[in-house]
């Protein structure tokens, strides 16, 4: 592979830079959080935190049709950002009226934090989801960048770092610090849009067409995008408590942010790939994530025992050393799903990647249910998460197997990848083998393409 001196790299890094630094903040946020409030008020944070990932569906696939309509009509950009806006609001209208008449049949009684919060954290979600794609329309990656890093890293660490200075403080102060700091970001680049006339007020229905193609297969995708991704934790909250939810976020949190990487990426191509443009920096990107990321995350599975006793002090066990090499290789998968679904949506295939998802849908639900009923075990789930993630993988690939290269390489890493978690439990000594050789092979592979 011959690095393209493409700004690629560069903007990717910038639009994720906001997971490296969340990760420093996780670090201490996490234990101090832990160590002054308990695991079972860190689950229900946490908890939180993810419903508010319902915005993600309910956004109705607003934020990628902006992106991919601005890609088409380059000098309407502001006209469609407008549209988008207008739209998201109607959204925001109408969850407000469904939740108004139907408040007296909904039952909040799990929730162990203010139902209002939470309706209140999802509405300026969805409208920031819409911002973020009118940012990305317009290739202001920087900006993106630091939003990013304020509504979501800042925003779900700094209220457990404030523990340090006001150990007083309850789980709904901690939310309405979270929920100040993400209402602040949208008014900041509302401010920005309006000033630099980046929304221009119009009557015409430009987006609307793209909407109408692609709403129900992105808004389907991004449904399922929420079950898989958050099925297992809504059944460990409600079947084992929000500790356990803590105990299996943990480990999670640390690897997923590799997630935030693979979007930046993904983030930056998906406006040149709507327009036709970056397919060699497409499959630059690939490449990376398959080949070399790897390397450095499996290098570091022989120091994870030291790394995450120091980290966690008292509340480290073997359980989450084991759940964060399992998640460590989930995070490895994610992360190239994530940049294969950016062909899918970029070309307007949203509907294709449904189907391939849709696939493997009763055969998940049934065996995360099955497992939760007889052995309700947060490793046992999170081997499912795993295996549902090795599947979508190689059932992307091959769809999509004519307009990739390298494939043969990308499917030896994937069965090299099982091998090493496998034999990071059993072996050492084959364990640095099948390292040795996964570094061989790749370094081959870049020589001499």
């Amino acid at each position: 592979m011959r690095f393209n001196k493409s700004k690629l790299y560069f903007n990717s890094l910038i639009l994720s830079s906001p997971g490296f630094i969340s990760i420093f903040l996780s670090l201490v946020a996490i234990p101090l959080h832990l160590n002054i409030l308990g695991v079972e008020n860190f689950g229900n944070y946490i908890f939180f935190h993810l419903i508010l990932s319902f915005s993600f569906l309910l956004s109705l696939g607003i934020p990628k049709s902006i992106v991919i309509a601005c890609g088409k009509n380059k000098y309407l950009k502001a006209k469609i950002a407008f549209e988008g806006v207008k739209y998201s609001l109607y959204v925001v209208l109408t969850i407000i009226f469904i939740l108004l008449i139907s408040n007296n049949f909904i039952n909040y009684s799990l929730l162990k934090f203010n139902q209002n919060y939470l309706v209140f954290g999802i509405i300026i979600s969805i409208i920031y989801l819409v911002l973020e794609g009118i940012l990305q329309a317009y290739k202001k990656f920087i900006l993106q960048s630091i939003n990013n890093f304020f509504f979501y890293s800042l925003s779900l660490s700094l209220p457990s770092l404030s523990l340090h200075f006001f150990n007083d403080l309850d789980l709904d102060n901690l939310i309405l610090i979270s929920i100040f700091i993400k209402f602040f970001v949208i008014i900041l680049i509302l401010i920005i849009l309006i000033k630099n006339q980046l929304l221009l007020k119009s009557k015409e229905k430009l987006l609307l067409k793209t909407l109408k193609k692609n709403s129900l297969w992105l808004s389907l995708n991004s449904f399922l995008v929420q079950l898989y991704e958050m099925l297992d934790k809504y059944l460990i909250t409600l079947f084992l408590g929000s500790a356990a939810l803590a105990i299996y976020s943990i480990p999670q949190q640390l690897t997923g942010k590799l997630s935030v990487l693979s979007r930046g990426f993904g983030s930056y191509l998906m406006p040149f790939l709507s327009s036709g443009s970056k397919k060699k920096d497409y499959n630059d990107t690939l490449m990376i994530f398959y080949c070399f990321i790897p390397i450095i995350i499996f290098g570091l599975f022989p120091f994870y025992n030291h790394i995450l006793g120091t980290w966690l002090g008292n509340n480290f066990n073997n359980q989450i050393l084991s759940l964060t090499k399992i998640f460590s290789l989930i995070a490895i998968l994610s992360s190239t799903s994530h940049i294969l679904i950016t062909r899918f949506e970029a070309e307007q295939l949203s509907k294709k990647n449904f189907k391939l998802e849709i696939i493997i849908l009763p055969i998940f639900v049934i065996l995360i249910l099955i497992f939760f009923y007889y052995f309700k075990s947060v490793i046992f789930i999170s081997l499912i998460i795993l295996i549902k993630e090795l599947i979508l993988n190689f059932l992307k690939i091959f769809y999509l197997k004519k307009k990739l290269i390298n494939i043969k390489n990308y499917l030896i890493n994937i069965i090299l990848f099982i091998l090493l978690l496998l034999f990071s439990f059993i072996s050492i000594e084959i364990y640095f083998i099948l390292l040795f050789l996964l570094i061989f092979i790749n370094l081959k592979n870049v020589i001499y393409s």
